[in-house]
């Protein structure tokens, strides 16, 4: 079982509503697809606001590629990609920086983490696939490694960690090391999330991967966590229910004006026809110059 790392103060808050989440985690599994169809959703209000297209472009730092969806195109290729400080390898600028910060504020603590891997081409992820596929099985393989066209390395927003010299490099058990523990309470403060979490690879696809972390910004790592989401899986979900709800309160919101704009904009004959009980400029112009008797029968419109 995993341990709970020390909790910052200012980190205190989020950690208590991460672990009321954890307890429904078992039922909240069984309850979704691989889509990531979420149980339950955060209050609207909670979530920052998206655009659809920061759901749907790979090109966003949101975007969502598991097992069951692909890049478009599968050989997409970042518009910009940069050097990660002290490494030969590349992500894209603002998850460079992000990994850079984490690394350097982990090594000031104490733990010795490099970068692992970052960006990965569609060719290389395809190697990487099939030398997994010939030595464990496709089944094993697809538990382990994304086929081409659906890794989050080709998105230039991932990187893997690992400790100098450990035995538990790319292994379940760097999740227990001080240093696993130091990234998963710290990652959110860089925009990052353990991608794959613990005991939800029915979700994910993937078995637990501690040193995996993925990129999505700092205000939706911190929004994450305190949604509840604890897979990247239902927090878009999340977000993208909030997006379908604002759009269905737009529009009952235009159809709830249209009939009143139709009604006050409604011509004078079409009114006078429907019979309404209406009184025109022509009816007081008629009245003023009339004697003051109450039995004219004319002056009003029936």
């Amino acid at each position: 079982m995993l341990g709970f790392p020390i909790i910052a103060p200012q980190h205190k808050g989020l950690f208590k509503m991460r672990l009321a989440s954890a307890l429904t985690g078992t039922a909240l599994a069984s309850a979704l697809l691989l889509s990531g169809t979420a149980a339950f959703a955060a209050p609207a209000e909670d979530l920052p606001a998206v655009e659809s297209s920061q759901l749907t472009k790979a090109s966003s730092p949101l975007a969502l590629i598991n097992p069951s969806t692909k890049l478009s195109p599968e050989d997409y290729v970042p518009g910009k990609l940069v050097s990660v400080a002290g490494s030969s390898m590349t992500l894209r600028p603002e998850a460079a920086k992000a990994v850079e910060a984490l690394i350097a504020d982990a090594r000031a603590a104490g733990h010795s983490i490099k970068l692992l891997s970052a960006y990965r081409s569609y060719e290389r992820q395809a190697v990487l696939f099939n030398q997994y596929q010939a030595k464990y099985g496709t089944a094993y393989a697809e538990r382990i490694s994304a086929r081409p066209g659906t890794s989050e390395h080709q998105l230039g927003l991932a990187a893997d960690l690992g400790y100098t010299n450990s035995r538990a490099e790319l292994k379940a058990e760097f999740g227990q090391t001080p240093a696993g523990l130091w990234i998963a309470e710290h990652a959110v403060e860089y925009g990052l999330v353990i991608r794959y979490p613990q005991g939800k690879e029915e979700i994910t696809g993937y078995k637990y991967e501690p040193w995996h972390v993925r990129y999505i910004g700092t205000e939706h790592a911190e929004a994450m966590l305190a949604s509840g989401a604890e897979t990247f899986e239902e927090y878009h979900q999340m977000l993208a229910d909030s997006l379908e709800s604002a759009k269905q309160s737009e529009a009952e919101v235009a159809i709830e004006k249209e009939p009143a704009k139709a009604k006050q904009e409604k011509p004078k004959e079409e009114s006078q026809k429907a019979g309404e009980d209406v009184v025109v400029d022509e009816d007081l112009l008629v009245l003023s110059f009339l004697p003051p008797y109450r039995d004219w029968g004319f002056g009003f419109t029936q």
